[in-house]
């Protein structure tokens, strides 16, 4: 039987995780290359962790491999946001509907207090306090479920879902639209009927279409900005 060395399977996937999160960030921007060789150079390794971290980029349709050892950075695209959207708003009223059914006074408790704490951080204009508040009432419900491989399906576009988020809750009318469904989720949770919390979790949903449209004019802000510099 023939294993990969753990160390180079740990490497680049600490390489692949570095990338990804700066590529979703936008910090590295669309159009920007990725040198293998330079990459390597430049964290001190060799290039074959470099070489398997830019292949799985590739997968997640993050970068576009060009011959001749480099690539360009793909980044946030309207078609990935728009299929981010679709996998939600598939999913996520799923795990709601199952939750209801099996949701603790604690955990409701929980949310509750989730729900003070993005009131209180919304007025104080903690955008990145708001932030964790608004993922940890989302995170909470999902896991309630128990569908594991529905929640780490989830939790596996949480890097993207946080940078929709940031343009998102930065807008002060979209913030109280949000912790006003967030409510109306929560109460209908207390209700434990499963219909009813479907239903307001998928009304909740369809405001995520939102995010195309916030999320494209501040990447577009980004490359203004860079473009001036």
């Amino acid at each position: 039987m023939k294993l990969n060395k753990i160390e180079s399977v740990s490497i680049a996937s600490e390489v692949f995780d570095q990338l990804r999160v700066k590529i979703i960030s936008g910090e590295l921007k669309n159009g920007e290359r990725l040198v293998e060789m330079e990459l390597a150079k430049y964290l001190g390794i060799s290039r074959t962790p470099v070489r398997e971290a830019i292949q799985r980029l590739e997968q997640e349709g993050l970068v576009e491999i060009l011959p001749r050892k480099h690539c360009l950075v793909k980044g946030i695209t309207f078609e990935s946001i728009n299929e981010i959207i679709l996998i939600r708003s598939l999913l996520e009223p799923t795990a709601a509907r199952v939750a209801a059914t099996k949701i603790t006074d604690e955990q409701l408790l929980k949310l509750k207090s989730y729900l003070e704490m993005s009131e209180m951080y919304f007025q104080h204009g903690r955008v990145d306090e708001l932030i964790k508040v608004h993922d940890l009432f989302h995170a909470e419900i999902i896991k309630t479920s128990g569908l594991n491989r529905l929640v780490s399906i989830l939790e596996n576009l949480h890097d993207y879902i946080v940078h929709f988020r940031l343009s998102f809750l930065s807008r002060p009318h979209l913030v109280e639209r949000s912790i006003k469904e967030h409510f109306e989720i929560y109460e209908a949770l207390c209700s434990r009927d499963p219909d009813r919390v479907e239903k307001v979790f998928i009304k909740h949903l369809s405001g995520i279409k939102d995010y195309a449209k916030v999320v494209i004019e501040d990447n577009a802000l980004f490359e203004q900005e860079k473009n001036i510099e």
